[in-house]
């Protein structure tokens, strides 16, 4: 009986692994099966959506960067040669000449020399004035070089600008001798319903036309430079300008080019000849009615994931063989231990999911609770429709570290001027932002109410308020917070006054770059004594003038080959640098001289930069 027993026994137990092996290789076949089309699934979706991230990003950042780096310059060469010829057709001296016939010869060689310097001082091509009571032609050689004719094809152009009684009228035009684009701005002398003549400039665009080739992406793209015809008057390659721009593209596409909106930027596609995709963009010439056309092969921008593709599927093979190798060993060598080892997992799995969904609740919680702490920091900020309403113009960067950051910015106009400042708080991020609330609304407090027109006395003032709010009686005990602050006061009479803690203004004007720097104290730091008496400068204020103030966020961030600061030399190198261009133009080129300096570095601290003309 009992050897009956123990065979029965035995007998189960073979059963019993026969079904753990059966059950094991199940498992291990439905495993490797979803495996392999979790694994190809994601491969394929991971591809589709690293393709569609290219193309959007080519659509929405590459191209119009390209489109817009480019009409940039073009507009600023034409702006500034149209700027230039107004000014020349409204000279006095050059009027009472052409009045007389060019028969005073003082006021003749001044309106000569007048256009010889104007071509060497801006490097033209050709500057000149044409006389419509005598048609003599004088050249930016002072000389007179011919006398117009309506009989002469070549001469036309000079009485069609006559007749046509429009102010500036701006021609561009393709040299095939010199194989060189050039830009002429014609205008009106006088009365333009009886103009004594035209003048204005003639400028070449051959360097942009050189510059189009660094621009260009891979080898089959086009950049065009086209009237409203689709006529190219530039090109990166030579033999395409003088040509129409339907010789390279479809009818489509010609289409969209001549009828696109010349006010506006216009992105589109088309399928070409070969039933490949190109990408177009139509960027418009704000001083002209020409438009710049950047065309480029979808193939050759997303040509990069040829190689991810390829890389994703080998890996996926590797990954299946791997997985499946290792599934085979542990059905040959583990079956009860397995099957535990299942459960286990599985309640591992469940714990590891619940402590996951409530890192993620708090997380999410965190994260909402920052955002509205940036929607609430953004607040205080000045509209920049308020700044725009006083300022001639101005510029602001204003980055955080993190989502929220210790710098802000203020503003408030007042019936006998206005107050600008800028404040750098103790820390960044959460902390940081908890500082700036408190800080703003000292300095509001203040302006409101004690004194608006004394920056000096207004440190000061924030001085004894901030360490009573934050230290309090217990001084010893205290947090030693504060921050650095810059505040500026422009009266009606153009008067500015600016006293600096630990923050310094520069002024930039025709004279150079002068720096006034702020007091070594901080303000609400306990090393701050309560009488410290901060210094005021007192400034006239004249036409030509901008001003800059920052943090030290801009010149504490690190870059370069030694991860050093930025410094203030090359903050200054900067202003130099550009101060004459516009300054919404500056504050791109700012930002990206820092971005050029960082290179892959970390932003160190939150940056502020406020630049205005008063």
């Amino acid at each position: 009986m009992l050897g009956f027993n123990k065979k029965l026994s035995e007998k189960n137990v073979e059963y019993d692994k026969t079904i753990i092996d059966n059950s094991t290789i199940n498992v291990i076949v439905l495993a490797s099966l979803t495996i392999v089309v979790s694994v190809f699934l994601m491969g394929g979706i991971g591809y589709y959506i690293a393709k569609s991230a290219v193309v959007q990003k080519l659509k929405s950042k590459d191209l119009i960067y390209i489109a817009q780096s480019i009409t940039s310059k073009i507009d600023a060469r034409i702006s500034r040669a149209k700027e230039t010829s107004i000014i020349l057709s409204r000279d006095p001296v050059i009027i009472k000449w052409l009045e007389g016939r060019e028969k005073d010869e003082n006021l003749g060689k001044y309106s000569k020399q007048k256009i010889m310097d104007l071509a060497k001082e801006y490097d033209y091509s050709n500057s000149f004035i044409v006389s419509s009571l005598t048609n003599n032609y004088y050249t930016e050689s002072g000389q007179l070089a011919d006398t117009l004719s309506r009989n002469n094809s070549y001469d036309l152009w000079f009485f069609k600008t006559i007749e046509s009684k429009k102010d500036v009228n701006i021609v561009i035009d393709y040299n095939k001798e010199r194989k060189d684009t050039f830009v002429f701005i014609n205008v009106l002398i006088g009365d333009i319903n009886k103009p004594l003549g035209v003048t204005g400039i003639g400028l070449s665009l051959k360097d942009i036309s050189e510059e189009f080739k660094s621009y260009k992406f891979g080898q089959h793209s086009n950049l065009w430079l086209v009237d409203s015809k689709g006529n190219i008057y530039l090109s990166d390659n030579i033999d395409q300008i003088g040509k129409n721009v339907s010789e390279f593209t479809t009818n489509f596409a010609t289409k969209e080019i001549v009828d696109s909106n010349i006010l506006k930027q216009d992105i589109f596609e088309y399928k070409n000849s070969k039933g490949e995709i190109e990408d177009v963009i139509c960027e418009p010439i704000k001083s002209t009615e020409w438009k710049l056309v950047f065309q480029m092969p979808r193939a050759e921008s997303i040509s990069v994931l040829d190689s991810v593709k390829i890389n994703t599927i080998t890996a996926c093979i590797i990954t299946l063989v791997l997985i499946i190798f290792i599934f085979f060993l542990i059905s040959r060598k583990i079956a009860d231990p397995y099957k535990r080892a299942l459960v286990l997992t599985r309640q591992l799995e469940e714990k590891v999911n619940e402590r996951t969904r409530e890192l993620k609740e708090k997380n999410t919680k965190i994260m909402d609770s920052i955002q509205y702490a940036k929607f609430i920091q953004k607040s205080i900020l000045p509209p920049l429709e308020e700044l725009d309403s006083v300022l001639t113009g101005h510029f602001i960067i204003w980055k955080p570290k993190d989502i929220v950051g210790g710098d802000f910015y203020f503003f408030k106009r007042l019936s006998h001027g206005y107050i600008l400042a800028i404040g750098d708080c103790t820390g960044h991020g959460v902390p940081g932002a908890l500082m700036t609330m408190t800080a703003n609304s000292v300095l509001s407090n203040i302006v409101e109410s004690i004194c608006n027109n004394d920056p000096a006395r207004i440190l000061k003032e924030m001085n004894l308020r901030l360490k009573q709010a934050l230290h309090g009686r217990d001084v010893e005990n205290s947090i030693d917070d504060g921050l650095d602050a810059g505040v500026i006061y422009v009266s009606n009479e153009r008067n500015l006054i600016y006293a600096g803690a630990k923050i310094s203004l520069y002024k930039k004007n025709n004279e150079g770059l002068e720096c006034f720097k702020g007091d070594r104290k901080g303000v609400g730091y306990k090393n701050t004594s309560n009488d410290y008496e901060f210094t005021n400068y007192k400034i006239d204020l004249k036409d030509d003038e901008t001003f800059y103030i920052t943090t030290d966020g801009y010149t504490d961030q690190g870059g370069g080959e030694k991860s050093l600061p930025f410094g203030k030399k090359r903050l200054k190198e900067v202003i130099l640098k550009y101060s004459e261009k516009p300054l919404d133009e500056q504050l791109d080129l700012f930002q990206q001289e820092l971005q050029l300096y960082m290179k892959d570095e970390e932003q160190r601290d939150d940056i502020t930069v406020v630049a205005f003309k008063a």
